[in-house]
């Protein structure tokens, strides 16, 4: 069989599988979902990964997720706008532990993606993904918790908190996050947080960067409704090629509940940018949200802003983003909706980076059983760039303009192993 006709049967299957095999699984149906892993380019940003139910205090469960992806823009860029169908497999294992006064969950997966059309892009691993949840509580009021998140891609994941597309180029991060919190009184807590986040592209032309963090916070509640804090946020940006940057941001904020089920948040102030050389200046940083929980699911607006990294072009950039999530749990027994669109603009102080980024994931989730689920979904993204950054091999400019849509269904399996 000749490649063209190969890929003709696989888009041809892709569509029949569109129309047909979703509608026609609706009648199996059944109870509580103990699988709901996400598949590939199916993550919502600002929602947490789907979790299974604890059903022992111990559980391993292995699985695998297999996809057919259709993307119209597999280089990311579109001045070489190429189209693709893509089979996914994506192996991984979550383990889940927990007591009353400690937590160890950890999952870890990867994609193999084969190309239809350029087999010679195909990879084993195509992308690897960390996540570490744990916490241990000393006592009634002090808790110590350790986050990990572990992720490398095969093409800049424009989903992510600092996401710019610049092609496809493989690229790697890590946030270990330590912290403890005290809550000194039934009105009365603090908190105090540490980071260190690593970005390694192996893009020889993109900047790698190390960023320190600390937040120290107190909060006090008010009234039954009404919350306030303050809090101090320090940075350090360890970047290549460029001067290293330091950020003092003192915080207030207040939180409230309108209603039982309608909750606001705001807290900001300024933001004090220290590079080691080059003139100090303050800019402001704000986060705010709204959160309104349904009878069929939640939704939700958010908006911050904050100086951070623009993904490898180097430097310090005000980093803003505001997005909306939808969560639809109650169309069907078993089918969970997702819906979060955001949009994000980096800048620089100096005019060398400016992008806008404008991401649409949708996702659908089925539980046909307690161990198989049914995924599809939608991932468009859309980013312009007036950067000036130019590659010193090239001369092409580092960001790109890039609209992309990507289509896909595809199944989970897993199976739980439980000890008592």
């Amino acid at each position: 069989m000749t490649p063209d006709r190969w890929c003709r049967l696989r888009r041809s299957t892709f569509v029949v599988c569109l129309l047909v095999l979703v509608p026609a699984l609706s009648a199996f149906a059944q109870q509580q979902p103990l699988l709901n892993r996400p598949l590939p380019g199916a993550r919502v940003p600002g929602q947490p990964e789907p979790q299974m139910p604890l059903r022992a205090p111990i559980t391993l469960t292995p699985w695998i997720g297999v996809a057919e992806e259709y993307d119209d823009n597999v280089l990311m860029d579109n001045t070489r706008k190429t189209w693709d169908l893509v089979t996914v497999l994506t192996p991984g294992v979550t383990f889940t532990a927990e007591r009353p006064t400690w937590r160890f969950n950890a999952d870890y997966n990867f994609d193999a993606r084969l190309y239809a059309r350029e087999p010679r892009r195909n990879n084993g691993f195509n992308r690897q993904s960390f996540e570490l949840d744990s916490f241990y509580r000393l006592d009634p009021q002090v808790t110590l918790s350790l986050d990990d998140s572990f992720r490398f891609n095969t093409g800049v994941n424009a989903f992510s908190t600092e996401g710019v597309v610049t092609g496809r180029d493989q690229s790697w991060s890590n946030t270990i996050r330590p912290g403890a919190t005290w809550q000194i009184d039934r009105q009365t807590s603090a908190r105090a947080f540490g980071a260190w986040t690593t970005q390694n592209y192996e893009r020889g032309e993109l900047r790698d960067s190390d960023t320190y963090r600390g937040d120290l916070g107190l909060e006090h509640a008010f009234t039954t409704r009404l919350r306030g804090n303050v809090g101090y946020q320090y940075a350090y940006f360890a970047i290549q090629d460029a001067p290293n940057v330091t950020t003092h941001a003192p915080r207030i904020g207040l939180a409230y509940d309108f209603t039982p089920t309608l909750t606001g948040s705001i807290a900001g102030g300024p933001t004090f940018e220290v590079p080691e050389n080059g003139d100090s200046r303050v800019t402001p940083a704000i986060a705010a949200s709204l959160v309104k929980r349904y009878a069929w699911g939640e939704a939700a607006a958010r908006y911050n802003r904050e100086v951070g990294t623009a993904g490898g072009l180097g430097g310090t950039a005000d980093n803003q983003t505001a997005g909306l999530s939808v969560t639809i749990g109650t169309l069907l027994r078993g089918l969970t909706v997702d819906f979060a669109p955001q949009y994000r603009v980096s800048e620089s102080d100096d005019n060398t980076i400016d992008v806008r980024t404008l991401t649409i994931p949708l996702r659908a989730t089925y539980q046909i059983t307690a161990y198989f689920a049914v995924q599809a979904g939608y991932a468009f993204l859309h980013q312009r760039s007036d950067s000036t950054l130019r590659s010193a091999r090239t001369g092409e400019l580092l960001a790109r303009d890039v609209d992309q849509n990507r289509v896909y269904i595809g199944i989970v399996v897993g199976y739980p192993i439980r000890w008592d």
